[in-house]
């Protein structure tokens, strides 16, 4: 392995790692501080709508999975249904602003906002079928990293990108809703937090034997 390709990887793992410290920090902090934040949703409904659409707008561009400790405190504040709306809109429309990001842009936006090596990695996968694939995707990968590869790689119509995206996130969105609303919310978020952290590590060291 060139030294170039270690140091990609070693800042794929160091941005990976950030990503990883930083979701873990926000499932303390919302643990910490449920009832004031729920309280200030509860009493102040719009700013509270915009402020969570908007950090799941960022979540969805470049910290994917950085908003999941504050389902439970929505799905609590609103109930389930409303959560899972109001996180599908915040999450389709980064996802929305990424793709169009690199579908104008291009490669040298993308790099200044996520890692460009695991993008270009991507491309082979680009299934021809690519409404339902990204339904199906949409449930899987993380946010950020799809979004630029079908701005970057495909000729896929923002039109249809947004419809299958909305699509493919608003199931997700109420089963995470439903998971916040259970009495041990945060424990089963850490352990799926885990779970995905283990799986990652997995696919990395198949990928460098391979």
């Amino acid at each position: 392995m060139t030294r170039t390709k270690q140091a990609r990887r070693a800042r794929e793992y160091i941005s990976l790692a950030i990503v990883a410290s930083i979701i873990i920090a926000a499932l303390l902090l919302a643990r910490h501080y449920d009832a004031p934040l729920r309280r200030f949703i509860e009493e102040n409904p719009v700013p509270g709508v915009f402020l969570y659409v908007l950090l799941n707008i960022l979540d969805a561009m470049v910290a994917p999975g950085a908003t999941l400790p504050l389902i439970p405190i929505a799905a609590k504040a609103w109930g389930r249904i409303p959560a899972a709306l109001v996180t599908t809109v915040g999450w389709t429309t980064g996802s929305l602003l990424g793709f169009l990001i690199a579908r104008r842009w291009g490669a040298s936006a993308v790099r200044k906002i996520t890692s460009y090596d695991r993008v270009k990695r991507l491309r082979k996968y680009i299934p021809d079928n690519l409404f339902w694939s990204v339904v199906l995707l949409r449930t899987v990968l993380p946010m950020d990293v799809i979004s630029y590869v079908l701005g970057l790689f495909t000729e896929m119509s923002w039109q249809s990108y947004l419809a299958a995206t909305s699509l493919g996130l608003l199931p997700s969105a109420i089963l995470l809703a439903y998971l916040g609303k259970l009495p041990h919310a945060y424990e089963i978020f850490t352990l799926c937090l885990g779970a995905a952290v283990v799986a990652w590590v997995i696919m990395a060291a198949r990928r460098k034997s391979a």
